[in-house]
């Protein structure tokens, strides 16, 4: 497991409430860390909704812009961390960095998320694991060399018309994005869909229509997302309820698709070091 982007949609299809419930639930192993980072230029959802506004917005993303002039990036990432509860029990294994206040506050980062998206990767190697919530507008523009660099970068998709229409335009765009990318690791082979199952249409409608893997299924349960979206009251049954169970369930194949796909792109390097031992 790497770095997964969760990328949104017009419509609200619930990026940020998927995201926090694959971060509380998500099985770590012994010393392991998973961090959730809200890097929507329109802004984060998570202080204001699922914590109601009990934490005050000191720490986030926008304070890295100030730090980025002053080349202390790194050692200030780690100050705008805070600890998330997980599975109902209080723990530093789940970390949030909380996005941005407001939407205007996106220019000044323009010339930190190249370094952010580095920074992302390299964390690998001190045992954390990332997701991040690109909400609708963070694969575009300057934020979206985080979609382009992420190991799997996964689309939120509701299982109504509206939702299936308007994801088989943005996966197009994608497509053609991480395929002129011509970096490491490019192309569109990381794209894949989370289902949302609200609407008419399931996992063999879904596929056909977008032509991109459902690679796991979230129930619609508004009043359980309510507690991750908005806050709202949660009751010692909320770690076990449809929703959260879900979640638990699609963290395998999540990182089978992440561990799938990073065999794809180191077998063309393989394969061409075997060429050249055989030359030799």
């Amino acid at each position: 497991m790497a770095v997964i982007a969760l990328v949104g949609l017009p419509g609200a299809p619930g990026v940020t409430t998927t995201a926090l419930a694959l971060l509380r639930t998500w099985p770590l192993e012994d010393g392991w860390r998973l961090l959730l980072a809200e890097c929507d230029p329109d802004g984060g959802a998570i202080l204001p909704g699922a914590l109601g506004g009990r934490v005050p917005a000191d720490r986030g993303l926008r304070n890295l812009a100030v730090s980025s002039r002053t080349q202390e990036l790194v050692a200030s990432f780690w100050t705008q961390l805070m600890a998330v509860t997980g599975d109902g029990s209080a723990e530093r294994s789940r970390l949030l960095l909380p996005g941005l206040t407001e939407a205007s506050q996106a220019a000044s980062l323009a010339p930190v998320w190249g370094q952010l998206a580095d920074l992302f990767v390299g964390i690998e190697e001190h045992r954390h694991d990332v997701l991040l919530d690109l909400g609708r507008a963070g694969v575009l523009g300057p934020s979206g060399v985080l979609a382009r660099r992420a190991d799997a970068l996964v689309v939120v998709v509701r299982g109504t018309l509206r939702g299936v229409h308007a994801a088989k335009a943005r996966i197009a765009m994608l497509r053609g994005v991480l395929a002129a990318d011509g970096g490491p690791g490019s192309g569109s082979d990381g794209l894949a869909v989370l289902l949302v199952a609200e609407g008419p249409y399931g996992v063999r409608e879904v596929e056909d229509a977008l032509e991109a893997p459902v690679i796991a299924t979230l129930p619609y349960r508004p009043k359980e997302a309510a507690v991750l979206s908005d806050g709202a009251a949660e009751d010692r049954r909320f770690p076990g309820c449809e929703l959260m169970r879900a979640a638990r369930t699609a963290v395998g194949p999540l990182r089978r698709h992440v561990a799938e796909r990073r065999a794809r792109v180191a077998a063309p390097l393989h394969q061409r070091l075997g060429v050249v031992g055989d030359a030799r």
